[in-house]
């Protein structure tokens, strides 16, 4: 290995340290005081601190751009999701595929059992879900740390390895949440290793949009608002009515299937993060 990829690989080690660190502190710190209202410990109101606490890898992002590159490479970093061109297939993928697949789930699910396909949103429910997914759902709160995390495996693990390992760190990330029951919360009634296979199948699909779209974070931001909305069209999760996981099941199957053909069929494209990227 030369002494410059000796540096570069070091650099990336030393910058996904600090950003793993800032974005598990915070996330855990704030949930286990979630946890700790949720057992009526504390009398504080459950849902900003979940969603405070939701922000961890926005700030690592944050906190590792500034101490790599001061001010500018963070707006440089940050502005790349401004940044809409990622190509139509990719754009049409991102944002529609994830809820066409819970759609498909219910469908078959409601086939299975002889009964009627139950839908929990209407149409005119999808706009401003949507909006609240973005911003509130975890998407703003994330996929700038993912992303960020994504360029630095990128540059020490082949593509596959660096999309499993990223797949598996953002499942571990939200394990507290398994372990606090509240309404609007669907982890604390979800099986984990069901949610782990999910969620690398799910980064596995969002790494080919990623990397087909040329590093596009808005690529990564408008998949996990599908993803999140798709949890909201249909019940995919166990709830306290219904703890059945053979909707969950269903989606993480077909996520897989949908990855494999996509990497298959057109394989996301390796190179180097644009300028900005801190790499």
């Amino acid at each position: 290995m030369a002494l410059d990829d000796k540096a570069v690989r070091s650099r990336n080690l030393r910058s996904m340290a600090l950003y793993l660190a800032v974005a598990f502190v915070m996330a855990w710190a704030l949930w286990f005081v979630a946890w700790l209202i949720s057992q009526h410990k504390l009398s504080l109101p459950i849902f900003p601190v979940l969603v405070v606490g939701s922000f961890g890898p926005f700030v690592g992002a944050l906190v590792t751009c500034l101490a790599e590159g001061g001010p500018r490479r963070a707006l440089r970093f940050f502005a790349r999701a401004l940044d809409p061109r990622m190509g139509w297939a990719v754009f049409l993928v991102s944002f529609f595929l994830m809820p066409i697949l819970a759609i498909i789930v219910e469908l078959v699910h409601a086939r299975l059992i002889h009964g009627t396909p139950q839908f929990t949103m209407t149409l005119a429910d999808l706009p401003l879900s949507y909006v609240f997914l973005f911003v509130l759902g975890g998407t703003l709160a994330e996929e700038y740390g993912w992303s960020l995390l994504s360029d630095k495996l990128d540059g020490v693990l082949p593509l596959r390895s660096a999309t499993f390992v990223l797949g598996v760190i953002w499942a571990l990330w939200h394990l507290p949440l398994f372990f606090i029951i509240t309404p609007g919360a669907i982890q604390g009634y979800t099986p984990f290793h069901i949610f782990l296979v999910a969620t690398v199948a799910m980064r596995f699909l969002f790494a080919w949009a990623y990397h087909r779209g040329g590093y596009n974070i808005l690529s990564n931001m408008l998949f996990h608002t599908a993803s999140n909305l798709a949890y909201s069209i249909v019940a995919l999760a166990p709830a306290p009515e219904d703890m059945s996981t053979g909707r969950l099941w269903l989606f993480a199957v077909l996520t897989i299937v949908c990855a494999i053909v996509l990497w298959v069929v057109a394989p996301p494209r390796a190179g180097k993060p644009p300028n900005g990227a801190p790499a």
